[in-house]
């Protein structure tokens, strides 16, 4: 299926929207992504989040991610716990580092290079006022991926390259950051321009780090050191209680708090990573708004969105190494 059909399919059953009401806000989001375009450009593979871009199209219709994995082997995310974590989600370096200690002791998967990535997700957005119906998605990606292995893009890793830099990464959290920023460039190797300013180091340490979590295959060890070294970066938070992720299950959320401020007419929102309350391993992603939003249009109507709202969200299902595209486990 391509991507202009999963576009589509994702917003069949949405009404039409009117264009006049729809073109103010998709002036200001052409223009947010025009200044954006450079430092979203960090992603585990561009091709992993055709999804993403069906709810952007979602966002910016009220308004006018990859390749993601969960445990090791072929084994679904778990299910919601229903219980607190281990331990209290008042210091997201106190989680992190305890997230560290319990990933390290699952075990890897042993991919070879003429196999697939089966990825199961499950996304929904905030649709005219409510939270629609998430909608699942099935894709298959190559392990070992020539095209995504010879470093002409700067961030376009394969999952075989990902796997292995993770399981090469050193102890020391300084040397982890250093080398996750090599690996995935703020700007893809390129020279920051005058709207799209040099990522700070925090930020660009956080999102390097997330891009990795959402690893598959994983390689715990590496994950673990990795987790070690976020702990390390000042700016990370974890929201105090446990989360629902699109699939109902409940999560840790992390965060990286850069006090940075959202595009005009665009409310606040906080990106979230969202892992397993038992095991640490990533379930999926969320975007929440941080400020009550109003937005009002020529003909006298108006859109509002609350704080604490979940304006979009992803969530994995199914993670799995097969023998072929198509293939399910």
């Amino acid at each position: 299926m391509d991507e202009m059909t999963r576009v589509r399919d994702f917003r069949a059953h949405a009404p039409t929207p009117d264009p006049a009401r729809l073109a103010p806000g998709r002036q200001r989001l052409l223009e947010a992504a025009g200044r954006g375009a450079r430092t979203r450009r960090m992603r585990s593979d561009w091709r992993l989040v055709v999804a993403g871009a069906a709810v952007a199209v979602t966002v910016a219709a009220f308004a006018g991610g990859h390749l993601v994995g969960g445990g090791a082997g072929t084994t679904a995310p778990p299910a919601s716990s229903s219980i607190r974590p281990h331990v209290e989600l008042t210091d997201a370096a106190t989680v992190l580092r305890h997230a560290a200690d319990t990933v390290e002791l699952i075990p890897d998967p042993a991919p070879r290079a003429g196999q697939w990535v089966y990825v199961r997700t499950r996304q929904g957005a905030t649709e005219n006022g409510g939270h629609q119906k998430a909608d699942t998605q099935e894709a298959w990606y190559r392990y070992a991926d020539p095209e995504s292995e010879n470093w002409k893009e700067g961030d376009d890793h394969s999952p075989r390259e990902r796997f292995r830099f993770l399981a090469s990464l050193p102890d020391d959290p300084e040397k982890v950051l250093e080398k996750i920023r090599w690996f995935y460039p703020s700007d893809a190797g390129g020279e920051p321009s005058g709207d799209a300013p040099e990522e700070p180091r925090n930020a660009h340490n956080y999102r390097a780090a997330s891009v990795l979590v959402e690893s598959y295959p994983m390689a715990h060890e590496g994950l673990a050191r990795l987790y070690r070294a976020l702990a390390t970066v000042e700016g990370v938070k974890v929201v105090d209680h446990l989360v629902e992720d699109a699939a109902g299950r409940d999560a840790i959320a992390l965060y990286f708090d850069g006090g940075g401020q959202g595009s005009a007419g665009f409310p606040e929102t906080r990106d979230e990573l969202l892992l397993d309350p038992t095991t640490y391993t990533y379930l999926g992603t969320r975007s929440t708004v941080i400020e009550d939003h109003v937005e009002e249009f020529p003909d006298g109507s108006r859109y509002e969105l609350r704080k604490g709202q979940v304006l979009w969200d992803t969530a994995v299902l199914r993670t799995a190494l097969v023998d072929a595209e198509g293939r399910r486990p």
